[in-house]
């Protein structure tokens, strides 16, 4: 990098920027503070400029709840702007002071020796796609936590559904009916309990309904029609996690290479070799885990056989030859290595992310098809 930048790293809060500027060719650092807004700020940034003429600013800062806002006001204002993974920002044990203006500082150190990995801003459109995603899954593990949680309250009561019914599976409608019927028949306080989880539950239902139904219309729109159409030929792969795959990717050219893309999901093997050992300890989780989880999600057993479910099928026949020929050659490729790996010993939790990341490449082919 040029010598005649000013590295400026920003750490942000819910009501303050706090940030370091360092000069590299001098060494300089200059640290400011101002309210969360972009007058705040730019004027700040203004000031620093003054103090270093004839130098250009670029500026850093945390991927937070702000997203790529501020990334996107300050680029408009000229100014150079990037927003950093922080699982990519390098950790420093045994600290024994950590505040806002050091972290700051250390930001726009390691922005000034290239140690940082930079976030692409998407377009506001996908982001705000992606975040009608994000929502959902984030709406799905409160549903699970509601449904463990009223599970417990019954189990404590003595109310336990598969012994009384003989049926084994959970929140069917035969289970909603039990629900309804038992909790109707409990005494003062337990039914008022029972009564406000159970609301609760229903709550969130019928929200979950109402973005699935957003999401499939999402789906069919110009932008994600032909990439949304190549994922769904994958067994294990339904609108929802190609959607999902497609938005926190964003751009797929970017990667001119699969294992970029696996490195950039945190998927990569984490590798140790010293003294002419070599160890290998799973994958790094130094990534993007919303595109983690769904891969990981989508390889849950579908690996174990070749064969195709009547939905499938019927999304290959609707599909392009060239999406279905890539998602065939996907399927048999983990199926011949998941079985074996399964043959091996392997746990299925294993063998279930060895797939995945093979399930990656595959994925990268098929959006760069798609995007032709």
């Amino acid at each position: 990098m040029s010598k005649k930048i000013v590295y400026v790293g920003l750490d942000v809060d819910d009501t303050q920027f706090h940030g370091a500027a360092l000069n590299k060719a001098t060494g300089e650092l200059f640290h400011f503070k101002c309210l969360t807004t972009l007058k705040g700020l730019s004027g700040q940034l203004t000031k620093v400029g003054k103090q270093v003429p004839r130098l250009v600013l670029q500026v850093v800062y945390e991927a937070s709840y702000i997203g790529f806002t501020l990334q996107r006001d300050l680029t408009e204002l000229g100014i150079h702007c990037e927003v950093v993974a922080p699982s990519s920002i390098p950790r420093q044990g045994g600290k024994a002071v950590k505040t806002d203006r050091i972290d700051a500082a250390q930001l726009a150190q390691f922005y000034a020796s290239d140690l940082l990995t930079i976030v692409q801003a998407p377009e506001l459109e996908v982001e705000q796609d992606r975040d009608l995603l994000r929502s959902r899954q984030r709406l799905m593990h409160q549903r699970e936590q509601v449904r463990r949680h009223l599970q417990a309250i019954l189990r404590r009561n003595g109310l336990h559904y598969k012994a009384e019914t003989q049926h084994k599976s959970h929140w069917t409608k035969v289970h909603y009916s039990w629900l309804e019927r038992t909790i109707a028949a409990q005494p003062g306080s337990l039914k008022v309990n029972l009564e406000l989880q159970y609301r609760q539950l229903q709550d969130i239902n019928r929200s979950l309904a109402e973005y699935n139904q957003q999401i499939e219309a999402l789906a069919q729109t110009e932008r994600y029609q032909k990439p949304v159409q190549a994922l769904t030929c994958y067994k294990g792969i339904k609108t929802i996690f190609a959607l999902t795959m497609i938005t926190e990717i964003g751009d797929i050219q970017r990667f001119p290479h699969p294992r970029q893309l696996v490195s950039w999901i945190g998927m990569d093997i984490r590798e140790y070799s010293s003294g002419g050992k070599h160890n290998r300890f799973g994958i790094t989780k130094h990534g993007n885990r919303y595109l983690r989880t769904a891969f990981i999600e989508a390889n849950q057993r579908g690996y174990r056989t070749t064969r195709l479910s009547k939905d499938v099928r019927l999304r290959q026949a609707h599909s392009a030859p060239e999406y279905v020929e890539v998602a065939t050659r996907c399927l048999r490729r983990l199926s011949k290595k998941g079985n074996r790996l399964l043959l091996a010993g392997k746990h299925p939790n294993k063998v279930k992310v060895a797939c995945a990341r093979e399930m990656v490449g595959f994925v990268w082919e098929s959006l760069r098809l798609a995007a032709v």
